[in-house]
């Protein structure tokens, strides 16, 4: 077989591979969208506001009662006085000083388990807890998990229209990589067909060129997963809770099937239709 097909060859193993990149970061957003939404869910404080001047041991009784609710996160119950309120808005939040008069309110705060997350889940809670002495109020919000998962198929949809996009251009480039081949080895396909090879023994070569395309472009793209992935999970960010390795090797061969219909197939059909235009 002719030796030129080495440059054209390299340009759709890269291409192949841009499109696997493309669609392995699709399926790992879509893969974790709901293990990032769940962590997002359990990280949203829901807040308890009391009167002033609550004994001890009411909050002691109030911090009680909410931990034996069904749903609570253990451990996610704290009480956060007004004065610890005020340096966290003042220090964290980089706010200046409010003066003598502390606008706050005492408060205990705690987070749901993600499976108990639910509007009607915290409006119950709420009801409950506001029947509790010394309780002013429930305060929650729900925008944030309506938001990441907005954004999550924001960019899912982005990442998935480039995809498509790169597997045109690979199809193209794939389509001129086999015809050019085909071309410059027409002497050798026509000798063969003279002595009565079969078509599928004409295939073989350029099959075999394919399928090593596309365990080059799996290779790169799964050393690229594994290498994110892992960096991802010793980042000490909330990433080490979100990335799980099962969702990884699930990605690595849908893109290893991907790349098997993009070359094989589309290679395949290329010969067929050449080899009965050469009849």
């Amino acid at each position: 077989m002719a030796k030129n097909r080495r440059p054209t060859q390299f340009y759709a193993t890269l291409s192949t591979t841009i499109v696997l990149v493309l669609i392995s970061l699709f399926l790992l957003v879509f893969f974790h969208s709901a293990n990032i939404t769940n962590i997002v869910k359990e990280n949203i404080n829901i807040l308890v506001e009391l009167e002033d001047n609550q004994p001890s041991g009411q909050v002691e009784h109030l911090k009680g009662y909410i931990s034996s609710l069904e749903g609570v996160l253990p451990g996610s119950v704290s009480f956060v006085s007004k004065d610890e309120a005020v340096r966290i808005m003042t220090k964290d939040l980089n706010m200046p000083g409010i003066g003598d008069e502390n606008p706050f309110k005492d408060l205990i705060s705690f987070n749901l388990n993600s499976t108990a997350y639910s509007e009607s889940r915290i409006r119950d809670i709420k009801s409950k807890v506001e029947l509790e002495k010394g309780v002013l109020g429930l305060y929650y919000e729900n925008e944030s998990v309506d938001l990441i998962r907005t954004n999550l198929e924001k960019v899912s949809f982005a990442i998935l229209l480039l995809a498509l996009c790169f597997v045109v251009l690979a199809l193209a480039i794939i389509f001129n990589t086999v015809k050019l081949t085909l071309y410059a080895d027409i002497k050798q396909i026509r000798t063969m067909k003279m002595v009565g090879a079969e078509n599928s023994f004409i295939k073989n070569p350029y099959l075999r060129d394919a399928f090593l395309m596309t365990m080059k472009a799996v290779a790169t793209v799964a050393v690229f997963i594994g290498v994110l992935s892992f960096l991802l999970m010793r980042s000490g960010t909330v990433f080490e809770e979100i990335v799980q390795w099962k969702y990884v090797f699930l990605t690595i061969i849908i893109c290893f099937v991907a790349a098997l219909a993009i070359q094989l197939l589309t290679t395949n059909a290329i010969i067929s239709r050449f080899l009965k235009m050469e009849r």
